[in-house]
């Protein structure tokens, strides 16, 4: 198992290779080719070479400025930890394009690392606004609205995220938490055994169904929980 890992990483490693080659010879042709430096920026950032796709995405943004590749450097910076570097880029896309919705996304991502929790609900709802099927904002929305209290729209917000992905187990796993702190333990317990369904090895999930289960009366069951949550953890 662990020999055909390592060969898929190496054709994975290979095909990046290529690729970066590909864009080189490119951008060494014509140096003004915009896509050339970013394609060749992406494919740095997948291989873990962060500074060599900074380096190009500079250069793509020396050429033309976009709303795309702002919030392309954006989350180049993120991934340096360079957080505020990575919000001013995220206000320039949107200030050049006020309907590129995904700088707002990473803007209210930000935001919400942040425990910003009103400027990420507003970024939220503004990416929403352009891009209505995007189950993420809709999920991180009504992570926001349960930080703000606002329960009947975080469940609105969880109810349209399951409509648009029925199979994220996240979603199902936020909102029974939600349930769990209202103390609605049937529909905690229902919500924790769906996510469950979904990500059947996760310690997290069946410790908290444990829980629910504890105050709903249901014994044995928790017990078999917290159980298997032990011996996911131990497998690790």
């Amino acid at each position: 198992g662990s020999i055909n890992g390592f060969i898929q990483q190496c054709s994975v490693l290979g095909a990046f290779q290529k690729a970066w080659y590909h864009f080189t010879i490119t951008a060494d042709i014509d140096p003004n080719f915009q896509d050339a430096y970013e394609g060749r920026a992406i494919v740095s950032l997948q291989m873990n070479n962060t500074l060599e796709a900074l380096y190009d995405m500079n250069a793509a943004l020396g050429i033309a400025k976009s709303a795309k590749l702002f919030t392309n450097r954006g989350v180049i910076n993120q991934f340096m930890g360079d957080l505020p570097n990575a919000m001013r880029d995220y206000k320039r896309a949107i200030a050049l394009d006020p309907t590129y919705s995904l700088a707002y996304l990473n803007k209210a991502n930000l935001y919400l690392c942040n425990s910003q929790f009103q400027q990420a609900h507003d970024h939220y709802t503004k990416a929403i606004d352009l891009q209505p099927r995007d189950e993420s904002a809709l999920l991180n929305r009504a992570i926001c609205r349960v930080m703000l209290k606002l329960v009947k729209e975080a469940l609105e917000d969880f109810e349209e995220a399951i409509k648009l992905s029925p199979y994220s187990a996240h979603i199902y796993f936020n909102r029974a938490n939600l349930f769990a702190t209202l103390k609605q333990y049937q529909d905690a317990e229902k919500d924790y055994s769906h996510a469950l369904l979904l990500m059947p090895d996760d310690a997290l999930f069946y410790k908290l169904r444990a829980d629910v289960r504890g105050h709903l009366g249901l014994t044995d069951q928790a017990i078999t929980d917290y159980k298997i949550a032990i011996s996911i953890q131990e497998d690790k």
